[in-house]
């Protein structure tokens, strides 16, 4: 009987804050599992310069490929969360992908890869939040430019436990 591949760990690999902190995590992860790292770069259209990304992200994150895990890169071309997902397809495979916390309400207005992830995988999906020094340098960037929507609240006050 063939049971597959064994478990595998993926990290979906961006250069933004969260995705570098998912990577970080990923290397940590398959060493904790002493399995090989997918370092998976999914794009609409290939180019060149997507290996760079990939080397660019590792470089930026951990300062280079580890010592002590072997590291597959993987290009791949589709919709990033269907093409994460379809990658990782094994039940014993984890993909690791990063979110920036924006929250409920942007998730209303767009669509996160995390939660297209979680939904579609066959897999268990860990969501690895950027730092919170982010998130917060995030929300200090959206709320001056919607203060008029939000006039009238005190964000200051405590929130009301129940």
């Amino acid at each position: 009987m063939d049971i597959g591949p064994g478990p595998r760990v993926f990290v979906g690999v961006d250069r933004s804050i969260p995705g570098l902190a998912a990577l970080r995590f990923a290397v940590a992860e398959a060493r904790r599992r002493g399995t090989d790292l997918h370092a998976v770069r999914v794009a609409s259209v290939l180019t060149l310069t997507e290996t760079k990304e990939i080397d660019a992200a590792f470089d930026e994150a951990l300062g280079g490929f580890p010592a002590d895990v072997t590291v597959h890169r993987e290009l791949l071309v589709g919709a990033v969360a269907d093409t994460l997902a379809r990658r990782a397809r094994n039940p014993e495979d984890v993909l690791i992908v990063g979110t920036d916390g924006a929250g409920r309400w942007h998730g209303l207005w767009s669509r996160s890869i995390s939660r297209e992830c979680l939904r579609k995988a066959h897999c268990p999906v860990l969501i690895v939040p950027g730092p919170q020094m982010a998130i917060e340098v995030r929300r200090r960037r959206w709320l001056p430019h919607h203060r008029e929507l939000l006039s009238g609240l005190d964000f200051d006050a405590p929130i009301a436990q129940s």
